[in-house]
């Protein structure tokens, strides 16, 4: 009786610790949860507030400029017809705002070709010198390497000025490649794109060059296919930095070429001329337009970026 009695003070004991552990795990999944929830909220507000802005009538901006969330007039497209049709509102017309100019077609376009553009061409370049690096060492490419990673440590404004005396003296800045040339020597993406096919089996490429192939036609047929994730990721990122670069193309073009404007410069200029309450809402209409692409692109590709995240720990 002894021993049983011990044995079941014992049992008794277990689980009145185990339930213990599991009510602390469960407080800290809701404390967890809780503190995820706010975070998030804090995150999105901004981008909430810019949307629901962006609907509001000028004259809800002017004479309620803190109720966002309860428009007197009804939400509106006005904002947008502003930027994207010239359409003002008739009590609007004759007014010094109405005389601005809002290229938002050219803006747009020029966005989508120097980030998509930029993006497609520097994924070429980039793959191609990682395969280089990784399939075809030569001698003395580790210290090239090496030199190269280490200029990543070198920020991009240092060497702005350089690149924008190089643009002026090819005569290439009345063009949309003074957008994309610079940006086809960055080193982080080809660093990326070489650590992925460092986990392709070189054996793999040895049997296909015994076959007769050709390097490009290695590259193009066996390697990139098996590299598409990592492509997908630093396409996404090149992405989102040549649509959201902003100091660059403000460096190459002046006011007089407002029709080579990327939309990030335009909608700079837009910020700046709606300091008055009656057109803060064309600046977050312009704000909501430019997150819009990047958004897309994302979801788009977010299940590449998941795959590649998990695949990134697979030893192959």
């Amino acid at each position: 009786m002894g021993k049983n009695q011990l044995t079941l003070e014992r049992y008794v004991g277990y689980r009145k610790a185990n339930q213990n552990r599991h009510t602390k795990i469960q407080y800290g999944k809701i404390i967890t949860f809780i503190f995820l929830t706010i975070f998030c909220i804090i995150w999105v507000l901004p981008f909430f507030i810019m949307f629901l802005g962006s609907l509001r009538g000028h004259l809800d901006n002017m004479n309620y400029p803190k109720e966002i969330f309860y428009p007197h007039s009804g939400y509106t497209l006005e904002n947008y017809k502003i930027l994207l049709l010239q359409q003002y509102p008739e009590d609007m017309m004759g007014s010094h705002n109405s005389t601005q100019e809002y290229h938002m077609g050219y803006w747009f376009m020029n966005s989508c070709i120097s980030a998509i553009g930029g993006t497609l061409l520097y994924l070429l370049v980039a793959s191609l010198a990682a395969y280089c690096f990784t399939f075809m060492p030569v001698r003395g490419s580790k210290v090239l390497f090496g030199i190269l990673v280490a200029s990543m440590v070198i920020p991009g404004t240092a060497t702005a000025v350089g690149n924008q005396m190089n643009i002026f003296s090819w005569g290439l800045n009345k063009s949309l490649l003074a957008l994309i040339l610079p940006g086809l020597g960055g080193v982080y993406g080809m660093y990326l794109i070489k650590t992925f096919f460092m986990s392709i089996p070189k054996d793999l490429v040895e049997s296909a060059k015994m076959d007769g192939y050709s390097n490009l036609e290695i590259f193009f047929r066996i390697v990139l296919p098996l590299g598409k994730t990592v492509l997908f990721v630093q396409g996404l990122f090149g992405f989102m930095g040549g649509w959201n670069d902003l100091v660059w193309p403000q460096m190459l073009f002046g006011v007089k070429d407002n029709k080579l404007w990327t939309l990030q410069v335009g909608m700079a200029y837009v910020i700046n001329n709606s300091r008055t309450s009656d057109l803060i809402g064309t600046a977050l209409a312009g704000g909501v337009i430019c997150l819009a692409p990047v958004l897309v692109a994302y979801i788009l590709a977010s299940n590449k970026i998941i795959e590649g995240m998990a695949s990134a720990g697979i030893k192959r």
